[in-house]
């Protein structure tokens, strides 16, 4: 069983992936962390860029998605978008 805090959906990865990809070049918040590090492994794993992450399996190729970052009272918020094949 996964450790979550109280109130806290697990974020559906793959769902959020096949959304951006029929949604090309549209921004969608995927979650928002408390910790700036949980944050930027999901930033990694969305971009492909780490393997080993369990998320990267639903945003292959690599470099096919874009991300950013927002720091809010809640944590930090990361979006991403689909732009087809990897980046050159």
């Amino acid at each position: 069983m996964a450790r979550w805090g109280r109130g806290h959906t697990p974020t559906r990865h793959a769902d959020k992936a096949t959304w951006m990809r029929d949604h090309r070049f549209e921004w969608l918040e995927i979650a928002t962390y408390p910790a700036a590090y949980s944050a930027q492994c999901a930033v990694h794993g969305i971009r492909g860029g780490a393997p080993s992450n369990k998320i990267a399996r639903y945003y292959g190729p690599a470099g096919a998605f874009e991300t950013r970052t927002e720091t809010t009272d809640m944590g930090t918020t990361v979006h991403a978008r689909y732009i087809g094949g990897p980046v050159t």
